[in-house]
């Protein structure tokens, strides 16, 4: 009898041992997320797979403190978009870190800003380039970090003017997406211009 409920309590002991062992193998360790948000749970995140050929893009970035955007797709494309909000800072730094892992888990990476392409978009001026050019580059500029952004393949953040032209320069992923994008974009919103296109590569002109 003693024999009989001394294995019984040692077969409860391992049901008890086996359960509690195989959940916290399948709870995740919050130590191990890597956090992407800062003290105030500002996020900035670009992210990219390439799939069957093709690159999709995940990205989120903040609107308010506890509420971001969550935009994905495949590359030149629109995608599509949602809201993440969260009552509290902690749950929203939680929330977002966690899906940016999720997709770091399967298989996006960040593109470094030295491994993209440079596309310079370079409009010829009938003059050296004065104060409306330097205007109107920046209108040029805001159309087309709109158009790359959306499609989730760069940003134009830089450019410069003079000797009769004005030139702009955008980082992306996919030179050829988006010189497409952009050109589509300019049609869209009536920009008389037309711009000639360089691709650059690590310094290099490739095309």
């Amino acid at each position: 009898m003693k024999s009989n409920l001394k294995l019984t309590i040692i077969f409860l002991g391992l049901i008890i041992y086996s359960s509690v062992s195989c959940n916290s193998t399948n709870r995740k360790d919050d130590s191990s997320i890597t956090e992407f948000t800062d003290e105030e749970g500002n996020v900035f995140v670009k992210l990219y797979k390439k799939e069957n050929g093709a690159f999709y893009y995940w990205e989120t970035w903040n609107t308010t403190q506890n509420n971001a955007v969550i935009h994905w797709g495949k590359l030149g494309d629109i995608g599509k978009d949602v809201e993440i909000t969260r009552p509290t800072l902690a749950e929203f730094k939680n929330e977002i870190n966690s899906q940016i892992n999720q997709k770091l888990e399967e298989g996006y990476n960040q593109i470094p800003i030295e491994k993209q392409y440079t596309v310079a978009i370079t409009f010829q001026l009938d003059n050296w380039g004065n104060t409306k050019d330097l205007a109107r580059r920046e209108v040029i500029r805001g159309i087309i970090t709109e158009s790359l952004g959306w499609t989730g393949n760069g940003r134009c953040d830089d450019g410069e003017i003079g000797s009769g032209e004005m030139t702009l320069f955008a980082d992306v992923v996919d030179p050829y997406i988006a010189i497409e994008s952009i050109t589509k974009e300019f049609k869209l919103k009536g920009v008389p211009e037309k711009p000639s296109f360089t691709i650059i590569y690590e310094g290099e002109i490739i095309d």
